[in-house]
Formats: C-alpha cells, sequence, structure tokens
C-alpha cells in the first residue's frame, strides 16, 4: 500500500553557535530525517534552521517533536510556506502578464527572469510559458522562513 508524503515546512531556532548546528546536523543524519531541503541563517537572536522533510504528516510531527526535545532547540514549528523559484530567459515579454494572471511572482533581474510560488502554481505556469523558453534552472521548493518568531 503507497504511502502519500508530502513537503513538510520546519523552522527551528538554535542557541549555542556552530556546536548547536553541528548537534542539529548530526541528529538529522542519525535518525535518517528524510531532509528534502536544508537552509540556515543568522539574525540578532540566533540560528534559524528552515527545512523541508519529505514524508507524510505525522511521521513530520514525530520529527518535529523529538527535534523540540534537543537542548539547543529553542523553538521549533511549522514554517510559513514552501514556495518554489525558478530562473528562466524567455523570447518576449509575454511571461510578465501570464505570471501576474497564473499568482507567481516574477521579476526581471538583468536578463534573467526570478520566478517564484507554491509548487504546483510555478510548475503549471512554467508549462504556459513553455514555448517561449530559452533556459531555465528551477531550485525546487523551499520553505519560506516565518516572521522571525519561529
Amino acid at each position: 500500500m503507497p504511502t502519500e508524503t508530502t513537503l513538510n515546512p520546519i523552522e527551528v531556532r538554535l542557541t549555542g553557535g556552530m556546536y548547536a548546528l553541528t548537534r542539529f546536523l548530526m541528529t538529522l543524519q542519525n535518525k535518517r530525517m528524510p531532509v528534502a531541503s536544508f537552509a540556515i541563517g543568522e539574525d540578532g537572536h540566533g540560528m534559524r534552521a528552515t527545512l523541508l522533510l519529505d514524508c507524510p504528516p505525522e511521521t513530520a510531527r514525530r520529527y518535529n517533536m523529538l527535534l523540540s526535545s534537543l537542548e539547543d532547540v529553542q523553538q521549533i514549528g511549522v514554517a510559513s510556506e514552501t514556495i518554489e523559484v525558478a530562473l528562466l530567459k524567455t523570447r518576449g515579454d509575454a511571461w510578465k502578464e501570464s505570471s501576474a494572471r497564473a499568482g507567481v511572482d516574477a521579476r526581471k533581474d538583468g536578463d534573467t527572469i526570478v520566478a517564484s510560488g507554491e509548487p504546483e502554481t510555478l510548475g503549471a505556469w512554467l508549462a504556459e510559458v513553455e514555448e517561449d523558453l530559452v533556459d531555465l534552472v528551477r531550485l525546487g521548493p523551499v520553505a519560506r522562513p516565518g516572521d522571525g518568531r519561529g
């Protein structure tokens, strides 16, 4: 019987610097957590890790509970949203109108169009502009950090 997996975004606030990060990464590895994406940043309150777990939601909740018990984890919770980012070049400017209509955030930076949105929405939009594409790099789904509290 197949199991449904989804990308479950989780945000973690860590205290303790690089040692805390090392312990956190070793826990992810040792528990063989299905990490599809991992991003780390630092602000005035410490380190924030944003990760995507590729597993059923119930399994993600269990991993979330396990990670919340780690000594260096100050806060943990579900991230605000999951987005996908794509870098592309097209012939013409038809992408401007179609991106707005599709609900995709797209802007031009030099010769490159940077587009982002929910994975399904972005995928549908890329299929719509496929015949105008010159080049495309899909960065894949990523978790968008929350409002700085998580």
